[in-house]
């Protein structure tokens, strides 16, 4: 049996199937029931079929117009269908699996699967037609689909036995599509379509399935992108609360002990410890989980080479996986291979220029430290420092207690406030419960500049300063000293000192100043002033309190920069989820939009929704003519963009034409490539100008502008732009395509007029307005014999001459229609009877003159005759109106043709005779007889 399906070339269950039926004649050679087949049998079983496959031709053929509309039909709606799943996406497998089976649905597939890359594998997520289970893993690049996600290339065969990459996982399968899906420019998976039967797959399956593909992919990079948002949050929420709670504490060893225990809890670490520097040079662990003392002891020397003290050295924070293999790990290796963790992260502890120790982690399993995650551990190893820092600090000042315990509970306060202007007003309000002072002045160092963010006068000489008074340039005055040096400064007399500013306006006086840099990472970010009436108002005591107090307020302050940090990334990340979407919906909105210059419209209007712009320009490349042509523009130079066709060759739209890229031009004036209207002249700006594409190339230009050169457009806009850009071009790929269709089924392929069914349609939509119109009736006298003496192709000349002819001959707004054969109608909105008749002799002169040039060739002349009928006056109805003109060209007719009859014409003598034979739009209640 599986040499008889070989050669038949099915599946053994098929040839089992039309053996069942009768339709294959076997042998059965043994009790067991196997099977044997005459070679000649299965000869004479192929020719049989093929004369079948030749006998149903024509009527295939026949119905593949019909069936190729349906399939759009089909193809459209499922499109439909998938915008609108892939819009709100909750649960990305459950969206796959109708995508999948939605797919089998519409088209008939044995199967469609999604499969995902994982770890160097190819795992089936999904699939519908058979159970996913029987989809194993493949090692990526193995098989068809494998093939198709490293090589980003769509693979369609049509018969996988004879291609050598194809794996037999399903032995059944004939033919498969294996189509990537790439998100963030990174190979995400495959979209497989297979089936039993060679012909089920076609060409027009590669377009769809790859629409469908390009859907998927925007849905799965929407999935990813909250997950990576909510990650994000999470962390920066963790990490918050973490720092929080550290710098929260003085006691060192509880500040170690929960900094390896929320670090280990923050990032799934499975080991973790802290190493400190003692006296003498080495590392011990006041804190570690899960490491080994043999381990411990072997470590504290800071074998060299090892990640941890390449980290020291460096400053950065590291990891390594496969840390075992990792030439950094030769100083440890052997150690390493007995404590049996596969991957390390270190962050150093820093202080200043001192290093205080490391913080590090260990995953017994791989893990790939992502870069937020990452930058988390060096952020939380910055707090943990600045804790440690503060903790050693309290140590030695534990004759301070009460005081620290204050500088504790305000530095708690201040952790809590997220924005550096109510950090800044924090301290203004609660510093005194440390200092006593008269006036306090809370700097930001923005750049070159100390930005005054909180102050506070207790006293007259202080109540009155204004930011523009307090503000100053960095190294100005003894605050922008201390700003570029950070070194605090006690002046017992600030007057006297030569870098003392006084401020304008003001009176000299004699104040002592206490200035205290807050310093994160090395980099003063801000200062802290106190002044206090009189001389040597202040202690040493108070400059290092004020010191301590500082450091905290900069933890709190750089807390509030990496909120902020995180909340604008996190709020641009949700911006783009919701361009996102909303592109999503677009699409949905333009892929049920089948009017071409409605999709152009809802592409501008859309579009200036989604993106912040002055003008929209949307040009069709007419590649004959090589010129550029505007068709829709919006925003305040719209009119002057429609009334200005370009080169194909010119400015950055040509250059965009040539290329076939889409460009972000940041500066307008800057880049020559810019064509500026002559009647505007430069303007300064940005744009992004993208290609709309078909399948046969460029097929027109989109064109943003935002005027102005303060916001450019920026990668963010410009990537939702050329991602907007696809999606309008297959709508409008789409429409124009459905236009087609529907101007084909409308006209006469002959002539070029709107056909029969095309003027039934305009007769009755006439009707139903009520206002008046004429409807001609034109049949052409003797044409039969024209084509007799002269020949069908000649006939059809003819007929394409008279249809122009007739076209000339009518008013603006008449249409011409080709209702049958020789036959034409005319409908001539608001004409009457009398203007009806001037046409009517216009077009009867135009079919003679036509003629007559013919005739001089030796053609024999051809004439029509011609019905006249006015709604309402002939007819209350499309019916009776087209009889009226039907009757009035019989009479025409009748009367032995070429002239022109009235239907009161047609009435008057309607007793002298009864027609024998139907006209073409007789009805047979006018073919009875009306008497002798």
């Amino acid at each position: 049996m599986t040499k008889a399906a070989r050669i038949l070339g099915v599946h053994p269950n098929t040839v089992r199937s039309w053996t069942q039926q009768g339709r294959l004649r076997c042998l059965r050679i043994n009790p067991r029931g196997d099977r044997r087949y005459s070679v000649g049998d299965l000869q004479a079983f192929i020719a049989a079929v093929r004369v079948e496959a030749t006998a149903t031709t024509p009527r295939a053929a026949a119905a593949e117009p019909a069936a190729a509309a349906s399939r759009r039909d089909a193809e459209l709606r499922v499109l439909s269908e998938v915008a609108r799943l892939t819009a709100r996406v909750a649960d990305l497998d459950v969206t796959l699996h109708q995508v999948a089976h939605l797919l089998r649905e519409a088209f008939g597939y044995r199967l469609v699967a999604f499969a995902q890359a994982r770890g160097g594998q190819l795992v089936a997520r999904v699939a519908d037609g058979v159970p996913v289970d029987r989809l194993p893993p493949l090692v990526l690049g193995a098989g068809l689909v494998g093939a198709a996600v490293r090589d980003d290339a769509l693979i369609f065969v049509s018969d996988v036995h004879d291609d050598p990459r194809y794996l037999e996982v399903l032995p059944e399968v004939v033919a498969e599509i294996a189509v990537p899906i790439r998100t963030a420019g990174e190979p995400w998976g495959c979209l497989l379509a297979a089936d039993v039967r060679p012909d089920v797959l076609a060409s027009a399956d590669v377009a769809l399935l790859t629409a469908v593909a390009d859907q998927v992919a925007v849905a799965a990079e929407n999935v990813a992108l909250v997950e990576r948002v909510q990650r994000q949050l999470d962390l920066a929420e963790a990490l918050r609360r973490v720092s929080a709670d550290i710098s929260s504490r003085l006691d060192l060893p509880v500040i170690l002990a929960e900094l390896v225990d929320q670090a280990m809890g923050l990032f799934g670490a499975d080991r973790g410890a802290v190493f400190r520097q003692a006296p003498d040079g080495t590392y011990h662990a006041p804190v570690a989980r899960g490491l080994s003392e043999r381990f411990l002891r072997h470590v504290s020397t800071m074998p060299r080479p090892s990640l941890a003290a390449l980290a020291l050295e460096s400053r950065e924070t590291l990891f390594s996986v496969d840390y075992a293999s990792d030439p950094r790990s030769a100083g440890v290796r052997q150690q390493v291979v007995e404590e049996g963790f596969d991957t390390i992260a270190v962050a150093p502890l820093l202080a200043d220029d001192e290093a205080l120790g490391v913080l590090a982690l260990y995953h017994d399993r791989r893990h790939p430290w992502a870069r937020p995650e990452l930058e988390a551990l060096r952020a939380l190893a910055a707090q943990a420092s600045i804790a440690i820092v503060n903790a050693r600090t309290y140590a030695q000042m534990a004759r301070w207690a009460a005081q620290l315990q204050s500088i504790q509970q305000l530095g708690t306060r201040l952790n809590r406030l997220t924005s550096v202007r109510d950090i800044g007003a924090g301290i203004a309000a609660e510093l005194h419960e440390l200092i006593d002072y008269h006036n306090v002045r809370v700097y930001r160092v923005v750049g070159e500049d100390c930005v005054p963010v909180a102050w506070r006068g207790e006293i007259g000489e202080y109540t009155d300063e204004v930011e523009e008074e307090l503000r100053l340039k960095v190294g100005t005055g003894i605050t922008g000293w201390v700003a570029e040096h950070g070194i605090a400064q006690y002046l017992p007399d600030a007057s006297n000192d030569p870098r003392s500013r006084t401020i304008a306006g003001t009176d000299v006086i004699d104040e002592s100043m206490l200035i205290a840099p807050m310093t994160f990472e090395d980099r003063v970010i801000g200062v802290i002033v106190l002044s206090k009436l009189g001389l040597h108002q202040f202690s040493p005591d108070d400059l290092r309190l004020l010191e301590i107090y500082a450091s905290l307020a900069a933890q709190a302050m750089a807390n509030a920069d990496a909120t902020e940090q995180l909340r604008a990334q996190s709020q641009a990340l949700e911006r783009q989820l919701r361009s996102q979407r909303e592109l999503v919906r677009l699409a949905e909105s333009m892929f049920a939009t089948l009017d071409p210059e409605a999709v152009l419209g809802e592409i501008a209007e859309r579009l200036g929704s989604l993106v912040a712009v002055d003008n929209i320009r949307i040009d069709h490349f007419d590649r004959d003519a090589g010129l550029l042509v505007p068709k829709v523009a919006r925003g305040i130079h719209a009119a002057e963009y429609l009334a200005a066709p370009r080169r194909g060759d010119e400015g950055i739209a040509g250059w965009v034409v040539r290329h076939g890229e889409g460009q972000l031009v940041r500066d307008q004036l800057a880049d020559p490539r810019v064509w500026h209207l002559p009647e505007l002249g430069p303007e300064a700006g940005s744009l992004i100008v993208v290609p709309l594409r078909s399948r046969d190339g460029i097929r027109g230009v989109l064109t943003l502008e935002r005027l102005g050169g303060s916001v450019p457009f920026g990668v963010e806009e410009f990537e939702l732009v050329q991602l907007f850009a696809a999606q309008a071009s297959i709508a409008m790929q789409n429409a124009e395509e459905y236009e087609e269709e529907k101007r084909r089924a409308e006209t006469d392929l002959l002539t070029g007029l709107y056909n029969h069914g095309t003027f039934q349609e305009a007769l009755r939509r006439a009707t139903a307005r009520g206002e008046r119109f004429s409807v001609l009736m034109l049949d052409l006298d003797d044409f039969k014999g024209f084509n007799d003496d002269h020949g069908h192709p000649a006939g059809d000349a003819l007929l394409q001459g008279i249809a122009r002819a007739l076209t000339a001959a009518g008013r603006e707004g008449d249409t011409v229609y080709r209702y049958g054969g020789d036959e034409f109608a005319l409908l001539l909105p608001h004409a009457d009877a009398a203007g009806a008749l001037v046409v009517a002799d216009r077009v009867r002169g135009a079919v003679r003159e036509l003629s007559g040039r013919g005739g001089a060739g030796g053609w024999r002349p051809v004439t029509c005759s011609t019905g006249v009928a006015t709604f309402p006056l002939d007819g209350h109805d499309a019916r009776t109106v087209l009889e009226a003109a039907d009757r009035a060209l019989y009479v025409a007719k009748r009367g032995g043709g070429d002239r022109i009859a009235t239907a009161a014409e047609a009435m008057a003598v309607a007793a002298d005779f009864s027609p024998t034979a139907p006209t073409p739009v007789d009805v047979p209640s006018l073919l009875e007889p009306t008497g002798s």
